[in-house]
């Protein structure tokens, strides 16, 4: 899978540390909740004219947001781009309402760490918050404990 391109964010609420983290998604329903969770359903809509889908970015665009001081998250901007880097941007002001959750990553593969907003507002206590540490495959690692069952399944002679 090729590695996704995060949201942009800018943090301006003094109560709320996401240092070390990217905004990759913005879900309704708790990360926890069966089936299939769904993104956040914005008004503002991507100029089709400007979206140019590629493999490092799905949608063809990635949006700007910003947690304002009050701790209600704004989207502010969509960023289009070109085969060869950035491209166009839209200049939008669009307050998100309601309950959901931002998926934030250390990086695309990385631990996840969903942020609660209720009402259209930021829950400042991080116990309330979901991590989950994602656990990084060692190759190296996979290959010796492959290597050590299949010596202890396939006869010993064999690796002789």
């Amino acid at each position: 899978m090729t590695v996704q391109f995060s949201q942009g964010f800018s943090n301006q609420c003094p109560l709320v540390s996401l240092k070390g983290y990217s905004l990759y998604y913005i879900w309704q329903g708790h990360p926890f909740d069966e089936g299939e969770k769904n993104f956040y359903q914005l008004k503002s809509t991507p100029d089709p004219e400007k979206v140019e889908v590629m493999s490092a970015c799905w949608d063809g665009y990635a949006g700007s947001y910003q947690l304002n001081a009050e701790g209600r998250l704004v989207l502010t901007q969509f960023h289009y781009f070109l085969p060869d880097g950035l491209g166009e941007s839209d200049a939008l002001l669009e307050e998100l309402h309601g309950d959901f959750y931002l998926e934030f990553r250390s990086h695309f593969e990385g631990d996840q760490l969903y942020v609660p907003f209720v009402d259209g507002n930021v829950i400042i206590e991080q116990e309330q918050w979901v991590e989950i540490k994602r656990t990084r495959v060692d190759s190296k690692a996979n290959n010796n404990n492959l290597f050590a069952w299949l010596k202890r399944v396939i006869p010993s002679r064999m690796f002789d």
